[in-house]
């Protein structure tokens, strides 16, 4: 009998949201206390609650939504814990679902904010379990875009504040020892629309909005600028302000 082919997971693409201690140039290694050996890109992405609900709700170009996704795994835990000795059964009481995203509360009032956060990881690195490169070790990183869908090289830094979109698939886990359950949300894909990078923030943080007048074009600049021109003459003391689906 030929073995079963192994069963894809469906992909999704997020509704654009704001990144929260993004880990996508170089891998994260973790900590002394909290190593990550092989290396971890992540990061979390808030939105506010309504787009996070109308997200999970709306299917994918195969016909399937999140909600629809988490719903079964949380069936097949179900059978998976029944399926437990007794005495595990006894012990844990039920299955644990973990929630898609987390809600986010006011600090003062504690309540909350309307605002949500997904989280997504990618595994940077592993060693092949089977076939003709078994023991050999694997590297990979997520694939990043502009906003005009254009490849990122190196060089550049993406922190956080950044806005975008992540495109990831949902992977069904069941943990027998906790009765954890629900779907982990592994990272492929991050387009960047709006870029912080170096502690620069964009324009309508600091209350500027889109006007007549003076556009910036760098290719422009860059061939009247000269050597010469060092002096910073008529300069002014302040720095300048820094800062749809693939």
């Amino acid at each position: 009998m030929a073995k079963e082919a192994k069963k894809k997971l469906p992909q999704f693409t997020t509704p654009r949201g704001v990144f929260v201690f993004p880990k996508l140039t170089e891998p994260d290694y973790g900590s002394k206390d909290f190593p990550k050996p092989d290396g971890e890109y992540s990061l979390k992405l808030r939105m506010a609650q309504a787009d996070a609900d109308a997200f999970i709700a709306r299917k994918n170009k195969d016909g399937v939504s999140l909600g629809d996704m988490y719903e079964e795994a949380l069936r097949d835990a179900e059978a998976a814990f029944a399926e437990l000795p007794v005495a595990t059964r006894k012990k844990l009481e039920k299955v644990k679902p973990n929630e898609l995203f987390t809600v986010l509360y006011d600090e003062e009032t504690e309540e909350p904010t309307g605002e949500v956060e997904f989280r997504f990881k990618m595994k940077a690195s592993g060693e092949f379990k089977k076939g003709p490169k078994a023991g050999q070790k694997w590297h990979r990183k997520p694939d990043l875009f502009d906003a005009k869908g254009r490849k990122i090289g190196g060089g550049v830094n993406i922190w956080g504040g950044s806005e975008g979109k992540v495109s990831f698939v949902g992977s069904p886990y069941f943990i027998p020892g906790t009765a954890a359950a629900g779907l982990r949300l592994m990272l492929g894909g991050v387009q960047v629309i709006e870029l912080v990078s170096n502690g620069s923030r964009a324009a309508d943080s600091y209350g500027f909005g889109e006007e007549e007048g003076f556009g910036y074009d760098p290719d422009e600049y860059r061939e009247e600028t000269t050597a010469e021109d060092t002096s910073g003459e008529g300069a002014g003391d302040a720095g300048a302000a820094g800062e749809e689906d693939f």
